[in-house]
This record gives structure tokens, C-alpha cells and sequence, in this order.
């Protein structure tokens, strides 16, 4: 599965860099753009459930065009991160729906980010999504722990399953087991299905070798800061695009 946006393509060579703009007025959201914009990250992640006014959609789908007309060279995925999922608020399952439908129809978001363990239907909704144009990142947390490999190559799959174009898979390591046992989930999901995208993480100071070994194990995306995090053991931007700029070129002699 081939997924070309903006002339980049998910999936081949070095895992993209994402960065997240975790803001909670307007003014510093659009200033974190315009700042990122310059910088060499290759996906900008608008953090929306950080937004003050998150419960606007008229307001966020206004950002969000803003935010496009900005970042015009980089893939702008959008996600509302709920609080069971790690996330700054609470959301009802219709309104987070009405969001990323609404979202999916502007159009102006290059990927929309979906927690499917929150919908009670994800196949059809993920479904009705796609008809409108939209691209889906499915996603799941952990923040308590890591569960069995097996398990964890089943959730991916699960979502590949549902139609979505990439799966996301992070989880929360109480040991470097754990780590070993993310990283041998993403490379057994890719040898099943290895035209697959999908970006796993393990988290916080232990997982942190997870964020770089993506072209290794196969993730296609990590996540980066450039200031604020938005989830434990993001690594500077700048480093993290040094070390796997590094790896790729060691990786293509």
C-alpha cells in the first residue's frame, strides 16, 4: 500500500519525523507553525485536545486551514488525543466523531489520526471517512504497560483489518523486555503484510531506542520535539533526524 502525499512517501527509506504543536491558544499554535515550517521535520502533528477551544469545531477546522496554508511542504496530520487515550480532555464518542467527520470533509488536514478502541463501529466509520477523502491513522495507546508481542502484532493488524491506511500502535514499557517485544511485534505485523505502513513506539526513557530503530524493525514514523512534548521520551527534533539520517545512509551502502 503506497501512500504519496505531499511527494513523500510513507514507508520507504527513513521513517518520517513528526512533530507535535501542543498550544492552547491560537496565536501560539500559529506561531509554532511558522516556526516548524523551517524546520526539518517531515510530518507536523496538530495536537487538537490541547487546543482551549477544542470544543469548536468551526474554530479548529479555521486553524486548521491556517495551519495548511503554512506547512505547505509538510504532512499535516490532525488528532484530537482523548483522555483515556493519554490525552488533555474529555470527549464524547459523538462529538469526537462529528470532529473528524467534519475534518474529513474540509479536506485540508493530510491525515486525520482515529482512535478506533474508542468507537463502538470503527470498520464503517473508517469507511465513511474514506469515501470523504479522508487519510486514516488508526490508533492505540497504553500508558500502563506493554502488552504481549502477540497481542500487540494482533491490535496491529486489527486496524490494518479496518481499512485503515496506517496503524499506530504505543505503548508504555515497564521494563527493556518490553522494548524488545514492541520492536518484535512491528517486524513480525511487517514480514505478515510488508507493504504495510505502521509506527509503533515504545515510550518514555527505557523505549527510547524504539524512536530511532524504525528503519530497522519497520516503523515508518517517529515522533520528535521542538520544545513541548506530547508524549514521554520524544527526543529533539534536530537529534533524532541526525541519528536516522546517519542510519539510512549506513543502511544504503
Amino acid at each position: 500500500m503506497n501512500i504519496n502525499i505531499k511527494g513523500k512517501e510513507l514507508g520507504k527509506g527513513r521513517p518520517f519525523v513528526c512533530v507535535p504543536i501542543v498550544e492552547q491558544e491560537r496565536e501560539d499554535i500559529v506561531r509554532a507553525a511558522e516556526s516548524l515550517k523551517k524546520k526539518p521535520a517531515d510530518m507536523i502533528e496538530w495536537r487538537i485536545d490541547w487546543y482551549c477551544n477544542s470544543a469548536s469545531i468551526e474554530e479548529v477546522c479555521d486553524i486548521v486551514s491556517t495551519l495548511s496554508e503554512i506547512l505547505t511542504d509538510k504532512i499535516l496530520l490532525c488528532t484530537f488525543r482523548s483522555k483515556a487515550q493519554g490525552g488533555e480532555k474529555e470527549i464524547t464518542r459523538e462529538a469526537y466523531m462529528e470532529l473528524l467527520q467534519n475534518l474529513a470533509k474540509q479536506g485540508k488536514a493530510d491525515m486525520l489520526d482515529v482512535e478506533v478502541c474508542e468507537l463502538e463501529q470503527p470498520k464503517p466509520f473508517l469507511a465513511e471517512l474514506h469515501q470523504i477523502g479522508a487519510v486514516v491513522i488508526a490508533s492505540d495507546h497504553n500508558f500502563s504497560e506493554t502488552p504481549s508481542t502477540d497481542i500487540m502484532a494482533e491490535k496491529l493488524l486489527y486496524m490494518k483489518n479496518l481499512g485503515a491506511d496506517v496503524a499506530k500502535l504505543a505503548v508504555m514499557p515497564n521494563n527493556r523486555y518490553d522494548v524488545l517485544n514492541l520492536l518484535s511485534a512491528t517486524a513480525s505485523v511487517k514480514e505478515a503484510a510488508p507493504e504495510y505502513p505502521v509506527i509503533t513506539m515504545s515510550m518514555g526513557e527505557t523505549g527510547m531506542i524504539s524512536r530511532i530503530a524504525g528503519q530497522s524493525f519497520g516503523s515508518c514514523v517517529t515522533f520528535a520535539a521542538a520544545g513541548k512534548t506530547s508524549a514521554p521520551g520524544q527526543m529533539p527534533l534536530e537529534d533524532v533526524v541526525m541519528i536516522l539520517n546517519k542510519i539510512s545512509e549506513s543502511m544504503e551502502k
